[in-house]
């Protein structure tokens, strides 16, 4: 997991890789390894589906056009016929994501415990497997920062931030909330916030803080990478603090997580 923090007002990377244990990253033997695992995988699974035909084809198509394979296990539907993909295929191999994402939830049980950004993050990771549009979350969490249950906002662009806000109070306030977390993704793989992140973020910040529900983090996923709005330091600290200053999983959130944004 590639964690991505900054100082000063600038992003940068901070820990590659931390989720393997493995310094300086994963080794590229590995990863071209298990980019031949997949691929393979993908070929048993053509041949299953079609035991009368050659893959022959169907795999040079595929190397051809996907670099590597997790691009062609992510791509949505129509994606996939254009690449020249039989609309059944298609169809059946654009389930895949929606049942790993089905299958990784599930491993987290129905309350994990979310109290600081790396629990978070990988959680967080498994809502946008194959996701190929922006998507807005809001994470509820109790008093212990467990998980009350993740709230789906919008798909797409949020161009209208009123509306927005009200959703996140109506979602914190039905739930009896203790703290929150927004998250979205880049489906373009862009790590930097954007102006309108920051908006929304300090929006929410001011809203939620005569309620003294915390907004922990805004938190980008961004492919493999998650990036903490919070963490970056764009936004001035003391207003993370404002709505329960004494808060263990508030002044918590980021400790734990060992980063050191110079690496």
């Amino acid at each position: 997991m590639k964690w991505v923090l900054g100082h000063g007002g600038a992003l940068k990377p901070a820990l590659r890789s931390i989720s393997r244990g493995m310094p300086g990253g994963i080794p590229v033997a590995l990863l071209v390894s298990r980019r031949e695992a997949l691929f393979d995988a993908i070929k048993r699974v053509q041949a299953f589906m079609h035991k009368r035909d050659s893959t022959d084809a169907f795999m040079e198509n595929l190397h051809r056009r996907y670099p590597a394979p997790l691009y062609f296990l992510e791509s949505s539907r129509q994606a996939l016929e254009r690449s020249g993909v039989s609309r059944l295929d298609a169809f059946y191999y654009s389930l895949i994501p929606a049942l790993t994402r089905t299958c990784l939830s599930q491993q987290w049980g129905p309350h994990p415990r979310l109290d600081n950004i790396r629990p978070m993050g990988e959680y967080l990771k498994t809502l946008y497997v194959g996701v190929h549009v922006e998507c807005f979350y809001l994470i509820l969490l109790d008093r212990a920062g467990r998980l009350i249950r993740p709230v789906l906002l919008q798909r797409g662009g949020v161009d209208n931030a009123p509306f927005y806000l009200r959703q996140l109070l109506a979602a914190a306030l039905q739930e009896q909330a203790r703290f929150i977390v927004l998250a979205h993704n880049h489906p373009g793989g862009t790590r930097r916030p954007s102006n309108d992140d920051l908006r929304c973020t300090l929006q929410a910040l001011e809203a939620f803080a005569p309620l003294s529900i915390p907004l922990l983090d805004h938190v980008i996923v961004a492919g493999d990478a998650v990036v903490s709005i919070r963490g970056c330091g764009l936004l001035p600290g003391m207003l993370w603090n404002i709505s329960q200053p004494g808060s263990r999983i508030v002044s918590g959130w980021l400790d734990d997580t060992n980063l050191n944004p110079f690496v």
